[in-house]
């Protein structure tokens, strides 16, 4: 009987972490291009790099020259700097987005996606518990997480972020249907 609690409590949290999707994301970037996540019908495997205070925004970049440097020319990977500026007063927030420009590259800006809500369901997502960390999720095209990591860079964790994007690249390379 014990066993039968365990294995439907295991298949039931596997349930509804499958189940379980990305707030949804209708953002403009730092260069002005609309993002819309999930991407359902996509083909390309999401990488989020979120951030809830300043602090966090330091850590945030270098992770995101890491993952840009080896993700940035190719098109089944898209990722974005996702920081979290709700609660942010109005007259900040062009200040917070002109400081974001200035220190941004060009070639980086359509990945730097600011974004005013939904704060409380991604800090659920994320399991928050340290503010200035960089909180990084791989998704799926429609959204649902399949590997997610917060603190520092580290080799190990990104060692296990790349392996995490590039199963799920196999996966649907072996879903598509071969001519």
């Amino acid at each position: 009987m014990k066993l039968l609690r365990v294995s439907l409590l295991v298949f039931f949290s596997a349930a509804f972490v499958s189940a379980q999707t990305i707030p949804p994301v209708r953002a403009k970037s730092l260069n002005g291009s609309e993002v819309s996540l999930p991407k359902p019908g996509s083909q390309q495997v999401l990488i989020l790099i979120l951030g809830f205070s300043h602090k966090s925004g330091e850590v945030v970049k270098v992770w995101g020259k890491q993952i840009s440097a080896d993700f940035h020319n190719d098109s089944r990977v898209s990722y974005y700097q996702m920081p979290n500026l709700q609660g942010v007063p109005g007259f900040v927030k062009p200040m917070i987005l002109s400081g974001m420009r200035k220190d941004t590259p060009p070639a980086e800006q359509p990945d730097f996606v600011p974004i005013y809500d939904n704060k409380a369901e991604w800090q659920k997502l994320v399991h928050f518990s340290a503010p200035d960390d960089a909180y990084l999720i791989v998704v799926t095209p429609d959204g649902r997480p399949v590997w997610q990591a917060h603190g520092p860079y580290s080799e190990a964790t990104y060692t296990e972020l790349k392996k995490s994007v590039l199963d799920l690249l196999e996966k649907s390379a072996n879903l598509v249907p071969k001519p």
